[in-house]
Parts: C-alpha cells; structure tokens; sequence
C-alpha cells in the first residue's frame, strides 16, 4: 500500500511544479501602464532614465496599448523591447506582444506617437550654446545640462510628472539629488517656458 501512495504524490508533486511554473511568469509581469520608476527599474535593460522616459511617453500620450509601443519611447529600441516582451504587460484593456516588429492595427497606437516627445524636448540652438527647457525636455535632452547624469534627469523627470512644470531653475533645488553648486553650473543651459 505504501510503494501506490508515493507514486500518486510524486505525480501530484510534478502537477504542482508545473502549475506554478506556469503561472508564475503571468504573476510576475510588470505593467507598464501602472508601474512606478522603481519597478519599472527591475526589468532588464531598464535603468533610471529609461524608467523616467516610459513614465513621461505614457504621461505625455495616454496608456500603452500594445507592448510593441514602447518602441515608440526614447531611448528603448528593438533590442531593449526583445528582452522585456515577457516580462511587461500593458494591463487588461492592452494587446499581448506581437512576434515582430510591427503592429498589426496602426490605429492602436496613441495619435501623438507620430511626434515622439523628443521632437520638442531638445531645444536646437548656436553652435557651443546650450539651452534646455527643463519643463518639455525628456531624459535625454536633461542629460545635456552640465552636471546633470541620468539619475538626476530621471529624478527631474520624475519631479516634474509628479508634481507639474517648473516655476524657474532654482526650483530644481526641490529635486532630490540637486543642490545649490549643481544649479550653479547649469543657470546658462537652463530655460523655463
């Protein structure tokens, strides 16, 4: 009666382990739709900027639709978008990846993606000047404040969505990371429209 028994839980065991392992992935997709910078950061190939750049494209343009619009996003390209494709999900109302590139319904994709926010973010200027509206610029064009890396671009970024324009530069010194010598250095750069 023994040798049956265990043979009916190890057949129960395998059922299990397979059960979990399947629903496991499906748990443990990130939405990003609804996910904050910290975990959007746990994906692979995602750091501070990139979480900064998905949260301002979805601020800026309404939900993500379909997993394939966040190759719409600066800064995330085929590769990038290969490696998250299972572990991302666009929530209840989106569509599931596609296996390439393209989608198969254009009308999906939210009207201002045919202008990426980067079409207005990176101010264009003389040659050797610099100059950087800190209210309409995305993560790549902070970047280009002396002083300023991706994580305090992310950490502006994220103030500005958090809680709306800035009134001048110096209130960057709200900004987690940035003190009165890092506004120093970039009063020359920086513009508030």
């Amino acid at each position: 009666m023994r040798f049956p028994m265990r043979s009916v839980l190890r057949k129960l065991l395998v059922c299990l382990t397979f059960l979990f392992a399947i629903a496991l992935p499906a748990d443990a997709a990130v939405d990003v739709n609804t996910a904050d910078a910290a975990e959007l950061e746990t994906l692979p190939g995602i750091g501070p900027s990139k979480a900064a750049a998905i949260i301002l494209y979805r601020t800026e343009n309404g939900p993500f639709t379909a997993v394939d619009d966040l190759d719409n996003v600066p800064g995330i390209g085929v590769s990038t978008l290969a490696s998250l494709r299972d572990q991302v999900t666009v929530g209840k109302g989106g569509k599931p990846a596609s296996g390439g590139g393209a989608t198969s319904g254009a009308s999906t994709t939210p009207p201002a993606a045919s202008t990426p926010p980067t079409a207005s973010a990176t101010a264009t200027v003389a040659a050797g000047a610099c100059s950087v509206d800190i209210n309409t610029a995305d993560v790549i064009a902070l970047e280009d404040l002396p002083g300023i890396g991706s994580s305090k671009a992310a950490a502006i970024l994220q103030h500005r969505v958090d809680n709306g324009p800035y009134a001048s530069c110096d209130a960057l010194d709200d900004v987690s990371g940035i003190g009165p010598s890092t506004i120093a250095g970039l009063k020359d750069c920086c513009r508030v429209k």
